[in-house]
């Protein structure tokens, strides 16, 4: 389903704001009834986790529970009505007034469910989401994880996810009620080709018609347009075709242009029934030999790893936040990042592809294990999420690459086949961008690089391998790339390299958590990392320090961050600062 939007056939109302919510402990509120009716005794904010907003939520990771009433304008009372969820962790459940309308599993993309059949007029509707935020090992990611599997950290850390950052649960995106008309746009994809100084634009629709009509397709501000007649016997359209656009502008950092596909269902008599007007790049990005080319033109990825993570929000999503994150990006010279470790909000890519920034999307599959491999179960459910994720996120220009898993066990026998099954998957239903997995340990040994069109690294040393021997360690670092690439023989991506400082601690010589060693780390491991033929970028793990669970590794967060979780700057920012804007 489309992103909501506002047109002349289209109507939008945010539920966004303050909600009643009860706590589940017990996950039996269904058993009691809560879906008709909320005992609720507190009030909770929405977007954002839960987890901040009260103590004794902060390590609650049960079922919660969000009621809200609302009436509707009698203006929508002809139309479609959904309601439509950016993201809740994990398991979602939805009744409106009572009755049950669906259910959801996943906890970083958007779901969507029609509820005109369930809304009553002349008075109040009751909305009610129930949010299972659970830590299970078949959950993605994963958690409560064999310690004898585990082939990283997190042994015994409080709360038991196998990955480090918290996990968050509640509402963390915006919610909205939106209409569409009886016959309207479900879906719209586009991939576009330069072809000399021209942009080929392919468009693929799905509509919902009962009407017979037309669909009539244009490009803004262009001559280019086609439409196509419909019949009023097929419920189920999907169109497909080309437009070309002379002397194209092609989208890149330096010049993000968007242009804008208006597409219009029109009936019998011409008159428009439903119109949608998506945004979209014209570029190119392929990977030649060992380069990764924009526009036909090699780019080096400056940038971050980074979290949707800032205090009391939690995972939530904040306008305030993105427009601070972005201006700080801009400042230090980053052009791209990766959504580690999940998909991020749709709000962040509309604004990376207005900004210019490049992303790598990633999925939410982090720290797989050998029992993961084991029958279908968590393939096909990993092969859904990423079905919904490159459905949502197709259009987006600013996104060149996919990465379907972090930190896996890659060394295992099963691990070849599950992973060359997500990459053909992946590349079935979008074959315009390369894709790649994150390893974190030696690639002698690993099954899965093999199948992936780029390798990408974590790599520590100086920091969890020679800790505190940087010379050491740049030495080792050096020499790992150089065997990566006589092994595998592509390109290579250095997804994430740092080390933890806390701010405010100097020393001299540099040491093991003060801001001289991160500084002195990331950047001599950065010039390393670029001066290699065969790499193709190089982020630092981590943009901002984040809340991860306890551990004796931890001081309650992660402390990579070259910006504190208020963003202000340490040491290594401005470093990587006169590195990048050279």
């Amino acid at each position: 389903m489309l992103y909501p939007q506002i047109t002349p056939t289209r109507t939008l109302i945010s539920l966004d704001g303050f909600w009643q919510f009860a706590a589940d402990p017990d996950n039996n509120g269904e058993q009691q009834g809560w879906h008709s009716g909320l005992p609720s005794d507190r009030e909770i904010a929405v977007p954002a986790s839960w987890n901040e907003q009260y103590q004794d939520l902060m390590y609650f990771f049960g079922t919660g529970w969000y009621e809200k009433e609302i009436e509707l304008p009698r203006s929508v009372r002809s139309d479609k009505i959904w309601l439509r969820v950016g993201a809740a962790n994990y398991l979602s459940t939805l009744w409106v007034n009572g009755i049950e309308v669906g259910q959801h599993e996943g906890g970083h993309l958007p779901f969507v469910f029609e509820i005109t059949d369930f809304i009553t007029w002349g008075g109040p509707n009751r909305i009610t989401i129930r949010v299972d935020a659970r830590i299970m090992p078949d959950r993605l990611p994963p958690g409560a994880v064999a310690e004898d599997e585990m082939i990283i950290g997190f042994k015994g850390q409080y709360p038991s996810n196998y990955y480090d950052f918290f996990p968050y649960g509640g509402i963390n995106r915006p919610v909205v009620l939106f209409t569409t008309p009886d016959s309207y746009i479900e879906n719209i994809h586009t991939s576009t080709k330069v072809s000399s100084r021209d942009g080929e634009v392919n468009v693929r629709i799905a509509m919902k018609n009962r009407i017979g009509g037309a669909c009539r397709i244009s490009i803004k501000g262009t001559d280019s347009s086609w439409s196509r007649k419909l019949e009023a016997s097929e419920a189920e359209v999907e169109i497909e075709g080309s437009l070309t656009v002379a002397e194209a502008r092609l989208w890149c950092p330096e010049d993000p242009f968007l242009y804008e596909l208006e597409v219009q269902l029109l009936d019998e008599q011409s008159v428009v029934v439903d119109q949608y007007v998506q945004g979209f790049g014209i570029r190119t990005v392929v990977i030649e030999g060992t380069k990764l080319l924009l526009n036909g033109k090699p780019i080096f990825l400056t940038g971050f790893g980074m979290h949707e993570d800032f205090a009391v929000l939690g995972k939530g999503m904040h306008p305030a936040v993105l427009a601070k994150d972005f201006n700080l990006l801009d400042w230090i010279g980053a052009n791209s990042i990766r959504t580690s470790h999940y998909p991020y909000s749709d709000e962040f890519l509309h604004y990376a592809d207005r900004k210019g920034l490049l992303v790598i999307g990633e999925t939410p599959f982090v720290g797989f294990v050998r029992s993961h491999y084991q029958g279908n179960t968590i393939r096909d459910k990993a092969q859904r999420v990423i079905t919904e994720m490159v459905d949502r996120d197709i259009n987006h220009p600013c996104i060149i690459a996919w990465s379907l898993a972090n930190e896996g066990d890659t060394f295992v026998p099963e691990a070849d086949a599950f992973y060359k099954s997500l990459y053909d998957h992946a590349k079935s239903l979008d074959d315009s961008r390369p894709i790649t997995i994150v390893n974190c340990l030696d690639v002698e040994g690993d099954v899965a690089l093999k199948h992936y069109d780029f390798v990408s690294l974590n790599r520590y040393h100086g920091w969890y391998e020679q800790a505190g021997r940087l010379d050491e360690g740049c030495r080792v670092l050096d020499e790992k790339l150089d065997r990566c690439f006589e092994v595998l023989g592509k390109p290579v991506m250095i997804t994430e390299f740092g080390a933890d400082a806390v701010a405010g601690v100097h020393v001299d010589p540099p040491e093991l958590f003060s801001e001289e060693y991160q500084a002195e780390m990331t950047t001599r491991q950065y010039e390393i990392i670029k001066s290699k033929p065969y790499t193709i970028g190089a982020h630092v793990w981590s943009f901002a320090d984040f809340k991860t669970s306890q551990t004796p590794s931890r001081v309650v967060v992660n402390r990579k961050g070259v910006f504190t979780r208020d963003r202000q700057p340490k040491l290594a920012a401005h470093k990587l600062k006169e590195l990048w804007k050279r």
